[in-house]
C-alpha cells in the first residue's frame, strides 16, 4: 500500500524509470494498482519478454515519452541503459536472499559454531554486492546522471545501513 501512495510521486520526476522489487508477487500487485488508480502505463517483467521491454522502452525514451518498467532481481543485473534511457531508478526493498542452498545453510552454521554472526558474515556483504549492482544500471558511464531511491527505512534505522551505504559508490546521498 505504502508503494502504491509514494510511487507515482517518485516516478513522475523523470521520463526513463526502473523500479525493482524484491518479489513478483508484490511487483504485480503495485502494478495493477497504479494501473487501475493512477492509469500508468508500466512495462512488467514477464508480461512480454526482456528483449521486447527494453525495446519498447528505448523506442518511448527516444520519442520523449514516459517509459515504467519495472522488474525484480534479474533486472538489476546485465541491464543496460545509458544515458536517457535510465534517470530514474527505485529499489523498494534491500536485496537480502534467504540462505536456502545446503551450502548457505552449512556456511552459517559453521561461522556460528565459531562466534560469528552469519548475518553480518554473509547476508550483509552479499547483499551489498547486490545493491552496487542494482545501483549500476542506473550510472553506466560517466557521463550518466539521475536518481536512485532506495526506499527500504532498514538502510538508515539498522546498524548494518550505514555499512550498505559506504558499500556503495560515492553518490550524493539525502536522507529522508
Amino acid at each position: 500500500d505504502e508503494l502504491t501512495v509514494k510511487l507515482p510521486e517518485l516516478i513522475a520526476q523523470d521520463n526513463a524509470t526502473l523500479v525493482l522489487f524484491s518479489s513478483y508477487w508484490q511487483m504485480e500487485q503495485v502494478a495493477k494498482s497504479l494501473r487501475e488508480k493512477h492509469k500508468m502505463t508500466i512495462q512488467v517483467q514477464g508480461e512480454q519478454s526482456r528483449q521486447h521491454i527494453i525495446e519498447d522502452h528505448k523506442k518511448n525514451c527516444d520519442q520523449d515519452k514516459p517509459s515504467i518498467i519495472f522488474g525484480t532481481q534479474s533486472f538489476s543485473e546485465g541491464l543496460d541503459l545509458p544515458g536517457k534511457y535510465l534517470t530514474n531508478l527505485i529499489i523498494t526493498k534491500l536485496p537480502f536472499s534467504v540462505p536456502t542452498s545446503p551450502v548457505e545453510e552449512a556456511q552459517a552454521e559453521y561461522i556460528s559454531a565459531k562466534g560469528g554472526n552469519p548475518f553480518m558474515s554473509l547476508s550483509v556483504p552479499d547483499t551489498s554486492k547486490k545493491l552496487v549492482q542494482a545501483t549500476g544500471r542506473l550510472l553506466r558511464n560517466e557521463k550518466d546522471t539521475g536518481t536512485i531511491t532506495i526506499m527500504d527505512k532498514r538502510l538508515i534505522t539498522k546498524r548494518y545501513g550505514k555499512d550498505l551505504l559506504n558499500s556503495l559508490p560515492p553518490y550524493k546521498i539525502i536522507k529522508h
